[in-house]
């Protein structure tokens, strides 16, 4: 398996990402529906069952709109189908890799970091599995307005807060999709 990784610092312009910024922690949060439908798949040393993630989504439509463009105009991709977007807020400590691909549904997602710990714990972790376990190849640290774009088939992945300094966890917006390149 390879893993293919797009990462894009200052991905939204400064003035729009300073606004999300300063409000993502007074929305409201829940829980509905946050879990990954394949654990029966995974033994229980390889997860944490009270993983939980929270959001608050879909995003409005003039936020939207505004990740839409800048992904058009940063990678040249165009959104056929938007499978699910949210905010997120996660403080899971214990890593728990998993795949979101759902074919002709979610092939793509992005992920774009909003608030955390800046130290190499407030990322993102890209496993691989062996007959072991699960095993870290590629970690992308948290950066304040970083994306993640990547093929959602295959990848396993994580919030990496195993060794976050602070109780405050991550805050993000993701968005699992489907694109099609855009000619120039």
């Amino acid at each position: 398996m390879s893993i293919n990784l797009t990462i894009i610092d200052d991905f939204l312009p400064l003035k729009k990402f300073k606004e999300i910024y300063n409000n993502i922690s007074f929305l409201e949060w829940k829980h509905d529906y946050n879990y990954i439908a394949d654990l029966d798949k995974l033994s229980s040393d390889d997860y944490d069952a009270s993983h939980l993630w929270y959001s608050n989504g879909p995003l409005s439509p003039q936020d939207f709109l505004l990740f839409k463009n800048t992904l058009r105009k940063k990678l040249n991709k165009k959104i056929v189908h938007c499978r699910l977007n949210s905010w997120t807020w996660v403080n899971t400590k214990k890593p728990m890799p998993h795949i979101d691909y759902v074919k002709n549904e979610c092939e793509y997602q992005l992920l774009f970091y909003i608030r955390s710990d800046e130290g190499i714990n407030g990322g993102t972790a890209f496993y691989r599995k062996d007959e072991r376990g699960f095993e870290i190849d590629t970690h992308i640290g948290f950066k304040e307005n970083r994306a993640i774009f990547f093929k959602s088939k295959d990848c396993l992945h994580s919030p990496l807060l195993w060794n976050a300094k602070s109780a405050t966890g991550r805050y993000s917006a993701i968005f699992q999709l489907v694109v099609e390149d855009i000619l120039k």
